[in-house]
């Protein structure tokens, strides 16, 4: 199976070092790609560029695309073939949760991961849960209530996660999390999920995580 990747490159890492041994990813596309995979996550512009970059050069692979802060059913207004698109839950350290989320599949095949359906919505179910967690560890982190070591920590021995959430959003990239929120509280209508101003703060100065070696930690 011939892949081509687009996005977001710390990402399509991940996608290679969990891909089975029959993928081969190309670095051109063309109508020889047997399977699209756009990573990334916002701006929507860069959303709808990117399936119209696809739609240019490849006129049949399925397309598994990145719906954390738009959802598929929105990307589809953007395809000319929109019956290809499939939504995927995709964002740095997606890996580690162990399981990949799609609003809809048969190409779970390539991932050597445990893989579910679940419903075409903004964060989908885990980086939902997780962004919202991340919010309130800012919350914590913000009001001093806990140090930052002290909040993974917490985390880290009381739920069995990987990462603590502080650490995770440096991982996951603070401008993911911030629009993962934005996109929640935008179609749901309600204010818990909006994003804390902490993150906003972060975002602005450019203190991203890892990505910038700089966040709530210093890399």
């Amino acid at each position: 199976m011939k892949v081509f990747l687009l996005g977001d490159s710390y990402v399509n890492d991940e996608i290679k070092n969990l891909s089975s041994a029959g993928a081969k990813f190309v670095n051109e596309l063309n109508n020889e790609a047997d399977l699209i995979i756009d990573s990334s996550n916002f701006p929507v512009d860069l959303k709808r560029a990117n399936l119209q970059f696809i739609d240019e050069h490849n006129s049949f692979a399925p397309v598994l695309t990145s719906s954390l802060c738009v959802s598929v059913s929105e990307q589809k207004s953007y395809s000319k073939q929109p019956e290809r698109l499939i939504g995927i839950g995709l964002y740095p350290t997606f890996s580690h949760s162990k399981l990949l989320e799609f609003t809809s599949s048969k190409a779970s095949e390539i991932f050597n991961l445990a893989c579910t359906v679940v419903p075409d919505r903004p964060g989908m179910v885990f980086p939902r849960i997780l962004s919202m967690i991340i919010n309130e560890a800012a919350q914590l982190y913000y009001e001093k209530i806990a140090s930052r070591d002290d909040i993974d920590t917490a985390m880290k021995l009381g739920t069995n996660y990987p990462y603590g959430p502080l650490e995770w959003a440096d991982r996951i990239g603070i401008d993911l999390i911030y629009n993962i929120l934005t996109a929640l509280q935008k179609s749901s209508g309600d204010d818990r999920y909006a994003p804390h101003p902490l993150l906003k703060e972060m975002m602005d100065s450019g203190h991203l995580g890892i990505k910038t070696q700089k966040g709530f930690y210093d890399y």
